[in-house]
């Protein structure tokens, strides 16, 4: 009896040591099952008919803390989108790209967004195709067809058109953001050297951006990172002259729309070299009439030269700066002046400093308009500047915390028209949860 339990014993241990044995072996499959489905998937991947699809997408929440002038939000002339003294909790902004690869050469991008107050409610910021065919040369063309940003930030270059160096844009880039849109088609001409140069020209011809220039010359520059979209509508100074000089003026100005039938254009060059460093240089012209009207929209004759300049330093350093020059103006012409002519500038540097998932950025802006019209009641020379410190953690890639503040001093006259004085103070702290996805 003994002998046979021992004997079924030790048949029962040989069979569970086998058992383990094979349990191990399939283990130490496991590893190569996994690469090899995974390599099947790629292939399928691979073989898949275009066109496919991505989408990705950015949401902000903020808290913010004022003291500021009323802004664009209160039809006033203060350096932020929105004034006054206090604090807003709220949903920033909600936006999703999607880009498609049509076919081998062409491609789409299409983003849409909601804002705070922002007049539609969701509405799209850009829209275009972008056609860049695989080159066996050294030489490269494309081109981009439809309504998009024209290559002036070296900043916003995140989903969506935003930074990720601060909340708060340049003023060179609030402008763009705010007034200026491409409706057109833009030419690309590159040239790759074998040291890992990148020589780029292009030209451009746009409609749709008459009344760029409008809010640069009556309000002012402004700080804030607000793009508009295509159906957008911007509020215009209240109490500062521009309903009695122009009563046929809208209360709002619309930034993406055509008055006089004229086309516009830009054309410029860019030189790069990944990792490395970027310069641009651009000469804009949208070419409006300045005496065209239409629906309450003035034709503004609005050009400018860009240049922007990024390099990677060591230490994981980042400079980047722009400048602009322009002159924008407006009305029926007198005796070789207009009823609104304003000259402007503005220059940015930022620099920002990057460890682990930690990022620190400073930026400092100034910028100015003049005026050379014949309306002296209608005051818009103003100077000024601004400066900006941000701090941020990544959290897990797609969650990121912002800490903020951007402090600016502009002396603008026509704010004694509001009974303010003309030199103000404003400052706006910032703290941001950001989801990326």
């Amino acid at each position: 009896m003994n002998a046979t339990y021992s004997k079924l014993m030790q048949e029962l241990h040989t069979l569970e040591m086998d058992m383990l044995n094979r349990f191990r072996d399939l283990t130490q499959l496991i590893p190569a099952l996994l690469c090899l489905l995974s390599s099947t998937s790629n292939a399928e991947a691979t073989k898949t008919a275009l066109p496919d699809f991505t989408l990705h997408g950015l949401a902000d929440f903020r808290f913010q803390y004022r003291d500021a002038q009323p802004g664009e939000l209160e039809n006033g002339l203060g350096k932020f989108r929105s004034g006054g003294d206090g604090s807003r909790v709220g949903v920033n902004e909600a936006a999703l790209t999607l880009q498609s690869r049509l076919g081998w050469d062409w491609s789409g991008t299409l983003t849409a967004k909601y804002a705070n107050r922002q007049v539609t409610p969701l509405d799209l910021s850009e829209a275009f195709l972008t056609y860049r065919p695989v080159s066996t040369s050294a030489w490269h063309v494309g081109a981009r067809l439809g309504m998009f940003f024209p290559p002036i930030s070296l900043e916003n270059t995140g989903t969506a058109w935003s930074s990720p160096y601060t909340l708060t844009s340049s003023a060179i880039n609030a402008w763009v953001g705010e007034e200026l849109r491409t409706f057109g088609g833009e030419a690309q001409l590159s040239y790759h050297t074998a040291t890992g140069d990148r020589v780029k020209l292009f030209a451009t011809g746009f409609a749709n951006n008459d009344t760029a220039g409008a809010l640069l010359a009556w309000r002012g520059w402004s700080l804030h990172d607000y793009e508009s979209t295509l159906n957008d509508k911007l509020r215009l100074p209240n109490n500062v002259g521009i309903q009695t000089a122009f009563p046929q003026q809208a209360s709002l100005s619309q930034p993406f729309v055509e008055v006089d039938g004229r086309p516009g254009y830009y054309a410029g060059i860019s030189v790069e070299r990944p990792k490395a460093y970027a310069f641009r240089a651009l000469y804009y012209d949208n070419r409006g009439k300045p005496s065209a009207l239409q629906n309450g929209q003035y034709a503004w004759h609005t050009d400018f030269w860009s240049l922007g300049f990024k390099a990677d330093l060591p230490w994981d350093l980042t400079l980047i700066s722009q400048g602009i020059s322009g002159r924008t103006r407006m009305g029926d012409e007198m005796h070789g002046q207009f009823a609104v002519d304003t000259r402007f500038w503005a220059a940015s540097v930022l620099l920002s400093k990057a460890w682990d998932t930690h990022r620190f950025s400073i930026r400092y802006d100034r910028f100015g308009t003049t005026e050379n019209d014949f309306l002296p009641q209608d005051r818009n020379q103003e100077h000024g500047y601004a400066l900006t410190a941000n701090y941020n953690l990544t959290l897990a890639k797609q969650h990121q915390i912002n800490l903020e503040v951007t402090h600016s001093h502009s002396d603008r006259p026509a704010r004694l028209s509001l009974g303010q004085h003309s030199t103000q103070e404003e400052t706006v702290w910032q703290i941001a949860y950001r989801l990326f996805f």
